[in-house]
């Protein structure tokens, strides 16, 4: 870079003009990257959800009939027939629940006792399905699977509360505690160990083949009926699904309900966002070029001082993309920086929440969408200089 030139090019022009614009140029460009990788994140996290199906989970509403035992919450065949011909889900599983006492008791790294309910449903239906989630009759190792929001209520409110050390998912995995059923059959105790998480259903989950077997064998009852049935479905928000559960007398999660319709919302709000970053690129553009002419007008006479000379405008042209090439550089780099820092700080916020929007990322695809529109301001003001330069030879 021919330094003796850009002083001429550039002595006595003011840099603040450039300093705005190139602030504006980062802003701008901060915000389209970031709406971009947070508009692919959400689209890939709902075009995964939504590729797997929805599910809900269906419960009667209980009523002051069903306090006083006059009517039953459970489903009779009858109803689950009329769901499953409804034709608004792709599949039914019953939820079945323990008609037995069950207590958890742990005596190593935690130590606690509580009474647990227990639920099972059909593998099909479950988010996660670790290879060892089976069990056979004789068998002492009971697998379990336990609800997300269950971990969070411990960590966040019952060990808190009662002084106990909160616990990650690994080190629940770590630890053991016996599992004791009771029921008109007798009394069995078991070996329960954590198998797996699920952020599907609200429940401690075990297998179906323990839960046929303690309910027939320790509580006595050879067919259970479901209070609580899972469904599958390709979109959950769809009014006909609400009308159904409405006429029917039906209760279903509502966020769960509702997740299409906020799934459309949050695609929209990053549309916007990326909206007013490409606003904000534009403008910059603009005040570029409208810099870069000041610059020519003001430095005419220098520039046919330097062709007389024998300094070609190509050569002028060069140096001045040369500056502002660097310049265009440093604040793409600084714009990559700012979308690694605050992806990892929202990471780590979603994460502490329990929430989870898809750990792929799109960094790369969204660094070279920077650099496409940092390319795109460097061409416009190319061509922009080049005219500029012609003029004055």
């Amino acid at each position: 870079m021919d330094l003796l030139l850009t002083r001429i090019l550039w002595l006595r022009r003011s840099k603040w003009q450039f300093l705005l614009a190139g602030l504006a140029f980062l802003i701008g460009l901060s915000t389209l990257m970031l709406a971009l990788e947070s508009y692919m994140r959400v689209n890939a996290h709902l075009e995964k959800k939504e590729k797997e199906g929805q599910f809900l989970i269906i419960n009667k509403k209980i009523s002051l009939v069903n306090t006083l035992g006059i009517e039953s919450g459970t489903f009779e065949p009858s109803e689950l027939s009329n769901i499953r011909n409804s034709g608004l889900f792709q599949d039914v599983g019953e939820v079945h629940s323990n008609q037995f006492k069950a207590q958890i008791v742990a005596r190593s790294y935690i130590s606690f006792s509580s009474l647990v309910f227990f639920e099972s449903v059909p593998k099909a239906f479950l988010d996660n399905k670790p290879e060892d989630f089976r069990w056979t009759e004789g068998r002492k190792d009971l697998p379990i699977i336990v609800s997300q929001d269950f971990l969070n209520l411990y960590n966040f409110g019952f060990a808190l509360g009662q002084g106990l050390p909160q616990i990650s998912r690994d080190a629940m995995k770590l630890v053991n505690f016996e599992v004791e059923i009771e029921g008109p059959g007798g009394k069995e105790v078991f070996n329960g160990r954590v198998a797996g998480f699920t952020e599907r259903i609200a429940s401690v989950l075990v297998p179906t083949e323990f839960m046929d077997w303690a309910n027939r064998k320790v509580g006595g009852k050879n067919n259970t009926e479901c209070s609580r049935i899972i469904v599958k479905t390709a979109n959950a928000s769809v009014p006909e699904i609400g009308t159904f559960l409405k006429k029917y007398r039906l209760m279903a999660d509502q966020e769960k309900l509702s997740f299409g319709k906020s799934g459309r919302v949050l695609k929209t709000v990053m549309k916007g966002l990326a909206a007013l970053g490409l606003l904000f690129t534009i403008l910059s553009l603009v005040m570029f070029s409208m810099n870069f002419r000041l610059v020519m007008a003001e430095a005419e006479n220098d520039i046919r001082l330097l062709i007389e000379l024998g300094y070609s405008h190509k050569r002028i042209s060069t140096q001045l993309l040369s500056w502002f090439s660097l310049f265009l550089g440093l604040i793409l780099l600084l714009a990559v920086l700012i979308l690694v820092r605050v992806e990892g700080i929202a990471g780590m916020a979603i994460s502490g929440q329990g929430l989870e929007i898809g750990n792929t990322s799109f960094l790369v695809k969204t660094a070279l969408s920077g650099l496409f529109f940092t390319a795109m301001v460097l061409v416009w003001n190319s061509l922009m200089i080049f005219r500029q330069l012609r003029k004055i030879a």
